[in-house]
């Protein structure tokens, strides 16, 4: 049965163990710490109804509130991550259709926890009715406008400067195929459609043609992979006699007793052949985060 393990060496320190694509400290900030704060920063000034509440109440509330709509958002853009990437959504599009799709079901966890909040202590002030376990309009923009900014603004954030995968966008830097003077005359660029070019993930080698993975999609061109692999130079590395992986394109490695696989950002396995592993576990420059442990 397959596993994912963390192995020796420079190379497989950065693929360790992963929860839902990422490391456990990753996983420790995204789903844990960034909703505790946020919702602390609105318990503490005792923001909307809890105005005249103790301190203690408001900020436990609002970090459940935070909590559940945090994870409400990540999974309703888990969910439409893969069909919207498939239509060519940018990052951005994505994470903002997360959260709006996200704000039915948040919108009645809120109000959920405002009734059990009120049974469990029903002493707290009551400046305000209780909301009715319905949809209304006005209150429902009030409460979940301020999600639709925040959720895509911290991944946007998370992505290109802490370098995070996020939801099979890939941080690693776009690669640029241009003439030492600026033009895009590269026979392999040529070759590939311009609306498929994103963030080349890996090359496949299917008999005399070339499929290119990459962040936008994949492409199949009429290509040797020998020639590909001349062009892009130290950008990447094969791992085996039909792949070839672009560096930072690796997620984590997956091995069992008698194979390895390479993980990539946007889910896809590269198999890493035996004549390959060695030098594969050698290359410093396919970590998922250079520079990370």
């Amino acid at each position: 049965m397959a596993k994912t393990v963390p192995l020796s060496g420079s190379f497989w320190s950065s693929d360790r163990r992963t929860v839902l694509g990422l490391s456990p400290r990753e996983a420790l900030i995204f789903y844990l710490l960034i909703p505790v704060v946020l919702g602390f920063l609105a318990g503490w000034p005792q923001a909307g109804r809890t105005a005249q509440w103790p301190k203690f109440h408001a900020v436990g509330f609002w970090v459940i509130l935070s909590v559940g709509g945090w994870w409400l958002n990540d999974l309703f853009t888990r969910i439409l991550q893969k069909p919207l990437r498939r239509a060519r959504f940018p990052l951005w599009a994505v994470l903002l259709m997360g959260a709006l799709f996200a704000s039915l079901p948040a919108d009645f966890f809120f109000q959920w926890v405002v009734h059990v909040t009120y049974r469990i202590f029903p002493g707290l002030p009551l400046d305000r009715p209780l909301p009715v376990l319905a949809l209304n309009a006005a209150s429902f923009l009030k409460t979940h406008g301020y999600a639709w900014i925040v959720w895509p603004t911290i991944n946007l954030v998370l992505f290109h400067v802490m370098k995070m995968p996020r939801y099979g966008f890939s941080p690693v830097a776009k690669t640029q195929l241009l003439s030492e003077h600026g033009r895009d005359d590269s026979p392999f660029l040529a070759k590939w459609p311009a609306h498929l070019r994103g963030e080349i993930l890996a090359l496949e080698a299917e008999q005399h043609y070339l499929r290119i993975h990459s962040t936008e999609g994949n492409a199949l061109i009429l290509y040797r992979l020998s020639d590909a692999m001349r062009e892009l130079g130290p950008k990447g590395m094969q791992v085996h006699r039909s792949f070839w992986v672009t560096a930072g394109a690796v997620a984590h490695v997956v091995r069992n007793n008698v194979s390895l696989k390479l993980v990539l950002t946007n889910g896809m396995e590269i198999p890493v052949s035996r004549s390959f592993r060695l030098s594969v576990q050698q290359a410093d420059f396919l970590q998922s985060n250079p520079g990370k442990n």
